[in-house]
């Protein structure tokens, strides 16, 4: 019962990960116009898109990277990402094939049963 409510938290913690990287991404563009139209009228200078546009760049890559070192629940390495990519649509462990969203532990899938060998 307690690695259960250990998945769920964990699951938790991805979701609200995964909302603030997929907002800041989808809001780029008007955030950043919105924001630096804004900067412009209060502080009068025309320096604000530069500063806004590096301030909302840094704010992608820190949500980027938290969701990328997402630990998995079961085998603890990171979930979303092996030695050299990161793929945030990634529906499976890249190290153990745990499924996104899990309830329970279950055991990892013997050898000859993986995915690779359900593909025809």
């Amino acid at each position: 019962m307690t690695t259960n409510l250990a998945f769920e938290a964990a699951w938790r913690d991805l979701e609200r990960k995964a909302k603030m990287l997929w907002l800041l991404l989808f809001a780029c563009l008007p955030g950043v116009f919105l924001l630096a139209y804004l900067l412009n009228t209060l502080l009068l200078q025309d320096a604000s898109f530069p500063v806004v546009g590096f301030v909302w760049m840094t704010a992608i890559g820190w949500a980027g990277f938290r969701m990328a070192t997402f630990a998995c629940p079961r085998c603890g390495a990171a979930f979303f990402e092996n030695w050299y990519f990161f793929k945030p649509l990634r529906s499976n462990c890249a190290h153990c094939d745990l499924a996104r969203w899990a309830k329970g532990d279950a055991p990892p899938a013997a050898p000859g049963e993986g995915r690779a060998n359900n593909q025809r």
